[in-house]
This record gives structure tokens, C-alpha cells and sequence, in this order.
């Protein structure tokens, strides 16, 4: 039981770091191509948005895997497809129950969930301050 939390508190504070880190790096990254674009607004807003949606589809799926590749290397599964489909489950705190952990590490289950939560809690308050700057720094219309 012990392991489990040492192993699962370990896993979190590397995804939270890593999620931490993308979003600072790809905030930096959108505040400059949102000043550069030189476009209409609905161009930068799309431009940004979608910038944005994918650097949160890299943190996920970052996150996801690692738990995958924990689970594997634990030898908690045989395949790394299962290991997969556990993580992505348990992750977004869907938790179908058709595939459960051993006894001694069943909690890491449950530390998955909370790092998900935690994860998706990053995802939109990533997603405020985006939508934040595409609002306070529109760029003007060359028509306007």
C-alpha cells in the first residue's frame, strides 16, 4: 500500500510539473503569435484557440501515457494496450470497472483519477487565460 502511494504521488508530481510547464511554455508561445498576427480577429481567435487545444492534446496525452508506461513497467499488465486503456479510463475518471488493478496496488487507480482532476483543473484555467488574452489584446481590423 505504501509503494502504491509513494509510486502515485511520484507519478503526479511529475505530470503536474510537466502539464505546468507545456502550459507556461505554450502561454509565452501564443502571447508572441498572437502579436504577430496581423489578421483579422476571427483569424488570431482560430489561430490561438486552436494552438492552445492542441498543446493541451500533448499534456494529456504526456500524462496518459506515463501512467500506461507505469502500470506496464510494475508489471500490472502484460500488454502495454491494456496498461493504456486502464490509464485513459481511470485518468478521465470514467472508471468502467472491467479492469481492475491487483489488491496491493488498486490505489493508484484512484491516484490516476485525482491527477486527471487535477490535470483537467490545469486545462481550464489554461483555457481562461487564452480566451483572456485573445479578449484584452484583440487585433485591430485593418477596415476598422
Amino acid at each position: 500500500m505504501l509503494k502504491a502511494l509513494f509510486v502515485g504521488s511520484c507519478v503526479i508530481i511529475v505530470t503536474i510539473i510537466l502539464a505546468a510547464v507545456l502550459f507556461e511554455v505554450a502561454g509565452r508561445t501564443l502571447r508572441r503569435l498572437g502579436s504577430r498576427l496581423n489578421g483579422k480577429r476571427a483569424l488570431k481567435s482560430i489561430v490561438v484557440l486552436t494552438g492552445a487545444l492542441f498543446w493541451i492534446l500533448l499534456a494529456l496525452t504526456l500524462s496518459i501515457w506515463g501512467w500506461a508506461f507505469v502500470y506496464y513497467s510494475l508489471d500490472l499488465f502484460d500488454h502495454l494496450e491494456p496498461a493504456l486503456y486502464f490509464a485513459i479510463v481511470s485518468f478521465t475518471t470514467v472508471g468502467y470497472g472491467d479492469v481492475v488493478l491487483e489488491e496491493n496496488w488498486r490505489l493508484l487507480a484512484g491516484m490516476t483519477a485525482t491527477n486527471g482532476l487535477l490535470v483537467f483543473g490545469l486545462f481550464t484555467a489554461f483555457l481562461v487565460e487564452v480566451l483572456d488574452l485573445i479578449r484584452t489584446n484583440p487585433v485591430r481590423d485593418r477596415n476598422e
